[in-house]
């Protein structure tokens, strides 16, 4: 019974309405990259673009616009340090998994105070670990800078029209300078935080011993799912390896029935318009977007590769599976109280 009300939980939708304004942003945001990539015949760099804009997308607060722009600007150029030092340590697994400790550490001490800097750390972790973890980006990285700027410039001008068109109540967040102040203060999340950064080492440790395809997905995973509250982690494995298995079998259908660049980019739009609305329902139902969208990023990016259908999918939800999994073994590490006799 008590396995019955956790999946219950873990499934339920919450009652809240739908966020029309960002909505429609991360639509706006995330399509023009890959239509711009389509045009130049540029598509394995554009994906880079659109995905660009959903990280933006996610560290967006919604607040008076002056402040979200200045919010916004702070965030690329702290992402692109991520990114720039992730591709100079390229190739350097010992010196890559020093930065992660200590970005992971900072991360597990931030959460739970705030979003500001929760999700800067977050994606600026995700930032290092794509460039560092990229084969043959390093050679190639001037197209992917250009397309994240392009996406960086589209998105000021479409929250500008959006904020214009569409009045909403401003969102206040805390200063991210207070919140790392506070949680560098804090003592009792240390053997949490040091447990995700021990752990999230340990994955990508994995993922380069068995040369796991894409396996910063897994080191993603473990940093996603494992939180402070133990209830909430197990929780959120679930929601990620159920939502990454439905927004699998979503891409992978129509991926099967198409390989047109344009629906492909229609159904990447539709995907990311409701990934917003998904992840205030709940974060399986976001995550089913999120995946499917990331998947036909995949399959527009690499056209005629010989790909089948179904392998980016199955790529994924492995990745997502080990990391989830490890993530669980994790959290009972973290919160767990060993007790000798």
């Amino acid at each position: 019974m008590r396995i019955r009300e956790h999946l219950s939980q873990s499934l339920k939708l919450a009652p809240a309405p739908s966020p029309w304004p960002r909505m429609i942003l991360c639509a706006l945001s995330v399509t023009p990259p890959l239509i711009i990539g389509y045009l130049r015949h540029d598509e394995s760099s554009a994906i880079y673009g659109g995905l660009f804009a959903f990280t933006m997308i996610l560290n967006d607060h919604f607040g008076p616009l002056g402040k979200r722009v200045l919010h916004l600007l702070t965030v690329f150029f702290f992402l692109a340090c991520a990114f720039s030092f992730g591709l100079l340590i390229s190739g350097h697994l010992p010196l890559i998994m020093v930065t992660l400790f200590i970005m992971a550490f900072i991360l597990g001490k931030s959460k739970g105070l705030g979003l500001e800097l929760e999700r800067l750390l977050l994606t600026a972790t995700f930032q290092l670990l794509t460039a560092s973890q990229t084969p043959g980006l390093k050679e190639h990285f001037l197209k992917p800078v250009l397309y994240a700027s392009f996406s960086l410039a589209n998105y000021i001008i479409c929250l500008m029209l959006v904020y214009l068109v569409m009045k909403h109540a401003p969102n206040f967040q805390r200063s991210k300078r207070q919140e790392l102040l506070e949680a560098i203060k804090k003592k009792d999340t240390i053997r949490y935080a040091l447990t995700l950064a021990t752990i999230s080492c340990l994955g990508l440790f994995i993922s380069n011993y068995y040369a796991l395809e894409r396996g910063h997905w897994m080191v993603s995973t473990i940093l996603i799912v494992m939180m402070p509250d133990k209830t909430q982690s197990y929780q959120r494995s679930f929601q990620r390896i159920f939502g990454t298995l439905l927004g699998g079998v979503m891409a992978s259908v129509i991926i099967y029935f198409t390989d047109n660049p344009l629906i492909i980019i229609s159904f990447s739009a539709i995907a990311a318009f409701l990934a917003p609305l998904g992840l205030i329902k709940n974060y399986w139902l976001g995550n089913t977007f999120i995946a499917a969208f990331i998947l036909l990023f995949l399959d527009f990016g690499h056209p005629g590769s010989g790909v089948s259908d179904f392998d980016y999918a199955i790529v994924r939800l492995t990745d997502i599976v080990y990391g989830s999994i490890i993530g669980v073994i994790g959290t009972f590490i973290a919160h767990h109280k060993f007790t000798s006799k």
